[in-house]
Formats: C-alpha cells, structure tokens, sequence
C-alpha cells in the first residue's frame, strides 16, 4: 500500500452527528477480489452531490469504471457523515463530503478508530495526477490512505442579475445575503455550518470555526436582527434553484452546482466574489466498512480522477476537478467562470472547516430560527 505525505489533521468530537437507525448489512473485513475485473457490470451504491454524477458525467464515471452507479440523494455534508456514523451502518459503497469538514469523523481520534477502509491505491493509478492544491484532501494514517480528493467546490451568494446590477457593491461581500437593500428577497439555506460560516467571515472573523459561545452569541444576534429580510429558508438545493428560477428570491447561499444548472436553464443568475472569501471545499471521496462493492468504489474514484471525466466536471457540475487533466488549455474566460483562481490564490476563499464545537452551532442555529 503506498502512502502520502502527512496531512496533520486533527480529531474533533463527533458524538452529535449519531443517530438515526439505518438497517443495514454486516461490515466487511477485507478487500476480496479488488481487481478490475471483479468490479466490471456490478453496482455501486454512491452518496455524493447529485451534480457529480450529471447526465454528462455519470455515462463516463460508469463506461470508466464499468459500473452502474445507484445514486443516493445528497442532502448535506452534515446528513452525510450522520449516514456514516449511524449504527445501522452507511449502506452505500462509496461516499463522498467536504474533506476538511468530514475528516475528523471520517478518521477517528486515533489509529483503528477510523470509520471507513483503507483505500488500496495501487488500484487508483490516477491518484499521481492529483494537482498539488488537492492533495491537502489526501486522508492518511500510519502509511494508510483513507479518504482521496475528488474536486473543489465553493459556495458564495447567487444573485438575479436582472434585480441585483453587477457593479453593485454589495456584490463584492458577503453583506449581500444580509443586510438591508434586498430585503424581502433573500433566502438562506437552512444548514447550521455554513450560514454561521459565512457570518462568521463577514463580521469579521479570521477563523470563524473556533468561534466560542460568546462570539457565537453575537453572530446568532445579527442574523436574528437580519432575519427579517429573509424571504425563506431553503433546505435543498433543488429548492433554492427553483427559488431563484421562479423568481420568489433574487438573492440566496448557493453553490457552483446551483449557479451551473441555472445559467444552463437560461437563467440570469450568477455568483458572487465576497472579499472576504468564498467559502471552499475539497470534496472526497472514502469506502464505508459496509461497503458491499469494494472495487467498484475503487474503480469509480480511480475514473473520477481520470483525464475524461476530469475535463468534464466543471461543465457537468460547476466544480473544479483535483485532478491536472482539468487545466489543460483553458481560457482565461472559462478559469475565471468557474473559479480557477483559487488554486493560484487569485481567488481569495477560506475552507469549510469542522467547527470546534457543533453542538454549540446547531443550537444557535436552532436559536436564529426561533426567533
């Protein structure tokens, strides 16, 4: 088994996120017939964004890997590592979150704590093709590689063109999801981690993931004093899309998926650049233990990091693939569309990062919404 340099991640408490009861199959021990072979014409169960696997790249996930995925319906990063952690098991072969967010669930606080198997990457020769930004997503213990970047993501404000002006500076921070000028018309996505995230940068938070209860407390006092312009909540983004589409919200928390399909529908909306950052993630790719397909998850991530697949997921989804194939001859228009910049820092972002205490956010969170 081959290794990678460390990444120094820590472990964090994760009790919060059990619960639940998923009724599922039996762990397995072991790797079986890992080859390629055993992995041809058979089913992979996979819980990942849906865009990841968009009418343009799940033909190429599937022909590469020669699978047939089964998709499981992507809620959240948070409803994913519950999955993970829920005593009935995941139930799906392959899963995929936010890597900074995930990994201290996904790892464990010690070595044999982990909650996924180790990944044999002999069998994903296409990991050497992972760029040098991604390979900060490369989950590893004692010489044993766990989780394996699939692409980066980000999310920022999407606003309707045809209502919110280009040039309106309110489209260069994050005070456009909150403050006042657009009030009536702004949805918020209905997740603890990410709206308390960005209100964290806005206030002015260097590193808003290790927020204590008072500073947590001011944040849940600003957005209670902003919740009256919010319009609605949203809880998928099949729901904010169609917010934003119908027209009922001109401003709303999006991510590349979202403003993607949009503009592909023949939307006017488009994403913002806040100065104080977009909010990034690498997105991974780990093999539960009740995985029932083991080569085939192998064999799927393997043609995700794959020149054809690579070069289609910013089209297909909106994301940045992990892998070099992705940045070969792009114009400076498509790398400045779709956030390239991030990789060469001309994209100023700050990661989704597990907060130190979740429990704490969710019950502000609660608090905002109760107001």
């Amino acid at each position: 088994m081959s290794s990678f340099d460390p990444d120094g991640r820590g472990s964090l408490d994760r009790r919060h996120f059990l619960g639940g009861t998923l009724a599922g199959a039996a762990a397995l021990s072991g790797f079986g017939l890992a080859g390629p072979a055993a992995a041809q014409g058979a089913e992979v169960t996979a819980l990942m964004v849906n865009a990841m696997l968009s009418p343009s790249l799940k033909p190429i996930a599937e022909a590469e890997a020669k699978v047939t995925i089964k998709e499981g319906a992507f809620l959240s990063g948070t409803d994913t590592v519950s999955r993970l952690t829920a005593p009935g098991g995941a139930r799906y072969d392959l899963m995929n979150s936010s890597y900074a967010f995930s990994h201290p669930v996904v790892m464990g606080p010690k070595a044999g704590a982990e909650r996924v198997q180790p990944i044999d990457v002999s069998l994903i020769p296409n990991m050497r093709f992972i760029n040098e930004p991604s390979k900060e997503g490369i989950g590893q213990r004692d010489g044993k590689v766990y989780m394996v970047p699939h692409s980066w993501g980000f999310d920022s404000i999407l606003y309707n063109r045809d209502v919110v002006p280009d040039d309106d500076p309110y489209t260069q921070s994050w005070s456009l999801l909150f403050e006042d000028k657009y009030a009536g018309r702004i949805g918020w996505w209905d997740v603890a981690h990410q709206m308390l995230m960005a209100a964290g940068l806005y206030l002015g938070h260097a590193e808003p993931e290790k927020m204590d209860r008072n500073q947590l407390n001011e944040v849940s006092k600003f957005l209670i004093s902003k919740k009256k312009n919010v319009r609605t909540f949203y809880t998928t983004f099949a729901q904010g899309s169609n917010l934003l589409a119908s027209g009922e919200i001109a401003v709303g928390y999006g991510i590349a998926p979202m403003r993607n399909e949009l503009k592909k529908r023949g939307f006017n909306i488009t994403g913002s650049w806040p100065k104080e950052g977009v909010l990034s993630l690498i997105s991974a790719s780990y093999i539960p233990k009740d995985s029932r397909n083991v080569a085939g998850a192998h064999a799927l991530i393997n043609a995700m990091l794959g020149e054809r697949y690579a070069k289609e997921l910013s089209n297909g989804s909106g994301y940045l693939s992990a892998s070099t194939f992705a940045q070969e001859n792009l114009t400076p228009e498509f790398r400045k569309e779709f956030g390239y910049g991030i990789f060469d820092g001309s994209v100023k972002h700050y990661q989704l990062k597990f907060p130190t205490n979740m429990n704490m956010w969710i019950e502000t969170w609660s608090k905002v919404k109760s107001a």
